[in-house]
């Protein structure tokens, strides 16, 4: 009855008409499946997210530099590109310097004061332990990539009594870490540092300019290890004493044997979650921030294929 009735329907209007309000339904029904299958997915992402998030552990760094009094071009340098990655910091000099956290060494500037410095920042970090679980000291001279120190750090626990760096083999048992590459103490290393060397008259606080070496041989008498493994899986760098040049070039692969590992050249120098270059002037700060966070290869032009101009 039903087909005889739609047979009779010989006008094609007529048809339309009745399968119109049909195909309508079909189409809200599907419209609301896929709504539905996209708010399921995106619920599950967010959660996903929320999960990784959670999981991921915070790692709190304080930034320490050695910066010399009156020399504005090498504060301004790192204040505008990598510092502020930190989650605190504070210059260390022998002035006050306007703007910025400052811890004073109240003596004249000079290479024989660069050990006093550095118990002046180990002090400073001692009073800021319940607000961070990393030290960093480093130059105003030196470029940090903090991202990648937290990378390195999020594997290690602050409560362990460590300090990471570049290790330099030579010229005292047991090598040093490179101050200009930098080192970061955890808060427990920083402790014991403080109030077991410093505190008690364990370790030789007189001035000296070669910081690493008073460095290493304090962290040795009050058990903090000091770590100067360092390079990744590949067996290339992450903490460097010098710019990138320096180590991209063939003939300074294990710099002149001062270096406990010796890198490749070019390519096969440094990590890609390399975290520290040395030897850094004011206007190559603002360079490698360029070419770190801001330059962008165009995506949509990757694989074209090349043509004569």
């Amino acid at each position: 009855m039903k087909l005889f009735f739609w047979l009779k329907l010989q006008d094609s209007s007529q048809r339309r008409l009745l399968l119109f309000p049909l195909v309508v339904l079909i189409v809200w029904c599907l419209a609301v499946y896929i709504i539905g299958r996209i708010a399921l997915s995106h619920n599950g992402d967010e959660k996903s997210k929320a999960s990784k998030d959670l999981g991921r552990k915070k790692v709190r760094v304080f930034c320490m530099l050695n910066h010399k009094a009156g020399d504005e071009a090498r504060a301004r340098a790192v204040l505008e590109t990598w510092l502020k990655r930190c989650d605190g910091y504070a210059f260390v000099s022998t002035r006050e310097r306007t703007g910025s956290p400052t811890i004073v060494v109240p003596r004249n500037e000079s290479r024989l004061i660069l050990w006093v410095k550095v118990q002046a920042m180990l002090r400073r970090a001692n009073t800021l332990r319940n607000e961070y679980d990393w030290f960093l000291k480093t130059d105003d001279d030196t470029y940090v990539i903090v991202e990648n120190l937290r990378l390195f750090l999020s594997n290690h626990s602050a409560t362990e009594a460590v300090y990471f760096g570049n290790e330099f083999s030579h010229d005292i048992p047991g090598g040093f870490l490179s101050g200009g590459a930098g080192y970061v103490l955890s808060k427990t290393a920083v402790q014991l540092i403080v109030e077991k060397g410093f505190d008690t008259g364990l370790c030789d606080l007189a001035d000296h300019e070669v910081e690493e070496h008073r460095l290493a041989q304090c962290a040795g008498k009050v058990g903090v290890r000091q770590d100067g493994d360092t390079i990744d899986h590949l067996g290339r760098g992450r903490f460097f004493p010098y710019g990138p040049e320096k180590h991209f070039t063939p003939g300074n692969e294990d710099l002149g044997g001062w270096s406990k590992h010796r890198l490749g050249h070019h390519f096969n120098c440094c990590s890609d979650t390399a975290i520290s270059f040395h030897y850094i002037t004011p206007i190559y700060m603002y360079i490698l921030d360029y070419f770190i966070y801001i330059l962008q290869p165009s995506k949509d032009w990757t694989n074209a294929e090349k043509t004569d101009v």
